[in-house]
């Protein structure tokens, strides 16, 4: 199951992979066993996140996947020990239960942990304001984090704009890794991903950011049928 996380993480990375002429081959189809396993952790993942309700299990293939049924992001798992569903609990000034969530993952092949979020707002802050206040977040845990000037690409689906995006080289376990926020808004949704990953790889931790967060809006972006 592995293989195939890895494989939508090589499309992250193609354009090195094919300068190397390492492009992987394309994964087997799943078996049986492995969806009903992929469906199996996508069902674990939702009871542990307490998301009954809030996340629905859609998985159709090897790989775990759950859908959050307000803002139809779509998070995808390899049931690896760092995957997990949040819930944000509702408080005051904080959006209802349901409307404040996030799926937190990581890519042992590429080093790059991934956070993905859906906020329903009331009222809607601009996406600059959003990303603002991740780069507080950022600078405040990393109060030394440098600002990454060499630009990153931003990817977006047909008909919308890229996500807005800021990025930080930062020390983290004693080593250099790049830290990034992507927003995005979709209607009413807001949606951010935080990636971190080896900064000598900063391309591929940003294509890869961007790649998972457009993978996660597919579905909701998608026509429906008549």
């Amino acid at each position: 199951m592995f293989a195939r996380l890895s494989l939508i993480a090589a499309l992250a990375v193609a354009p090195m992979a094919m300068a190397q002429d390492q492009t992987p081959p394309p994964a087997p189809p799943a078996t049986a066993e492995e969806i009903a396993a992929a469906r199996a952790i996508a069902d674990r993942l939702i009871t542990a996140g307490e998301a009954r309700g809030v996340f629905i299990n859609t998985t159709k293939d090897g790989l775990a996947q759950v859908t959050h049924v307000g803002s139809g992001m779509t998070c995808r798992f390899e049931g690896g020990a760092r995957d997990r569903i949040m819930v944000f609990p509702e408080g005051p000034g904080r959006p209802p239960r349901g409307d404040d969530v996030g799926c937190v993952s990581y890519d042992e092949a590429l080093d790059i942990d991934l956070t993905l979020y859906a906020t329903r707002y009331r009222p809607l802050p601009s996406e600059a304001a959003v990303l603002a206040d991740a780069r507080r977040a950022i600078e405040s845990r990393w109060p030394d984090a440098q600002p990454y000037a060499e630009g990153l690409p931003t990817l977006s689906l047909e008909g919308q704009s890229p996500p807005q995006i800021a990025a930080y080289k930062i020390q983290l376990d004693g080593r250099q890794k790049l830290t990034l926020a992507l927003v995005t808004h979709r209607g009413e949704w807001g949606f951010k991903a935080r990636a971190t990953g080896p900064y000598d790889q900063a391309m591929a931790v940003g294509l890869f950011a961007g790649v998972l967060l457009q993978g996660a809006l597919m579905e909701r972006e998608a026509p429906k049928a008549d």
